[in-house]
């Protein structure tokens, strides 16, 4: 996300990257765009929304609230809550998660999509104490720590989609809607259309994932104890509820989407990362993607705007004015990491990067 390098492909952005094995040809061109787009699986849409609509039909009318939707502030949750109600009259609840490390406006955009769309809405509060401690141990255990910061929102997203599923099963909620993109559904291990090779891609991060999960378990065990809240799901799912993905359902068109929820919604980006388009309501997201700049290496944010670069669904002006707009604020890393209580961790962490990491350092106590 942050610029370490002036080696940027000059289609899809995506900086010169060792660790990711993204290098840059002499033309300038890194080597995921120099080669054919990966085959992708072929796409009946019509039927797919057929089969959502199936999902839909199956609940419609047999509860007070028919779907529990989760609201971020951004324009695909935004587009989504409003495309389930006025398109397909789902008597929906609105579930905005607090982690208590959101900008503001990530609460005043879902609120007041909520408010347009006349849908009811809850704002989940996690327990502050508990959640400083999550994520100090996200950013700061060893054992988990990955070059560009992953570990945070691949942990964190599972917790919290995991979360919103048991309030639904607690609530009577048949059906949980979360509006992520394919690239990340596909991630999760949740896409539902793949070739060949991504299943044995996603078949191979799910091992890899279940490893992980293993070894953050046994470490915040070895540090906290049995943790109070399930933190580290083996599963996502939740009995009783059934967790739909609806971007796998029908083209995912994010420029389109923008457009419509400011024309429709009078929606706004959080401009905390760039004026044009959004990143993330989340303050974490800073903290992380400045670990990966620290690293040389890209974050998968970086990764899914390349892919939706190349396969047409966002334009390069877009992302182009993105990083241009992307900016290191340190003062605000300093204030997040004194929030998590986590100076002496970090210090150690960032101290043999040197140089490049001074300026963060002269502001930590």
């Amino acid at each position: 996300m942050f610029r370490y390098t002036n080696h940027v492909c000059k289609k899809c952005f995506l900086q010169n990257d060792p660790f990711h094995k993204v290098t840059l040809n002499e033309d300038g061109v890194c080597s995921l765009c120099a080669k054919p787009a990966p085959e992708e699986a072929r796409r009946d849409w019509d039927a797919l929304e057929k089969r959502f609509a199936a999902h839909l039909d199956r609940v419609r009318g047999t509860r007070p609230y028919e779907g529990l939707i989760m609201m971020s502030g951004g324009k695909d949750s935004a587009y989504l809550a409003d495309l389930l109600k006025e398109t397909y009259g789902m008597r929906l609840l609105g579930f905005i998660i607090d982690i208590n490390y959101e900008y503001p406006e990530t609460f005043e955009n879902a609120k007041t999509i909520a408010r347009k769309l006349d849908l009811p809405y809850v704002v989940f509060r996690q327990e502050p104490e508990a959640m400083r401690r999550y994520y100090r141990f996200l950013f700061t255990e060893k054992a988990l720590l990955q070059p560009d910061g992953g570990q945070v929102c691949t942990f964190c997203g599972r917790f919290l989609i995991h979360s919103a599923c048991a309030f639904a099963r607690r609530m009577g909620i048949p059906l949980v809607f979360s509006g992520h993109n394919p690239d990340q559904i596909f991630l999760m291990g949740e896409s539902i259309h793949n070739t060949p090779e991504q299943d044995v891609l996603i078949e191979f991060l799910m091992e890899t994932l279940s490893e992980e999960t293993g070894k953050a378990l046994a470490r915040w065990r070895e540090s906290y104890g049995e943790p109070e809240l399930p933190l580290f799901p083996d599963s996502i799912h939740v009995e009783g509820t059934e967790l739909l993905f609806p971007f796998q359902y029908f083209p995912y068109r994010p420029e389109a989407m923008m457009r419509h929820v400011r024309e429709r919604l009078q929606w706004l980006p959080i401009k905390r990362f760039s004026k044009t388009y959004i990143a993330s309501g989340c303050r974490l997201v800073k903290l992380w993607a400045y670990m990966a700049y620290l690293n040389n290496t890209n974050s998968y944010v970086d990764f899914e705007f390349c892919n939706q670069i190349r396969n047409g669904t966002l334009s390069a002006d877009t992302v182009r004015q993105f990083y241009e707009q992307a900016e290191i604020d340190y003062e605000e890393l300093a204030e997040l990491i004194a929030e998590l209580d986590m100076a002496g961790p970090m210090k150690a962490l960032l101290t043999p990067y040197g140089e490049k990491a001074e300026a963060l350092l002269r502001l930590l106590p």
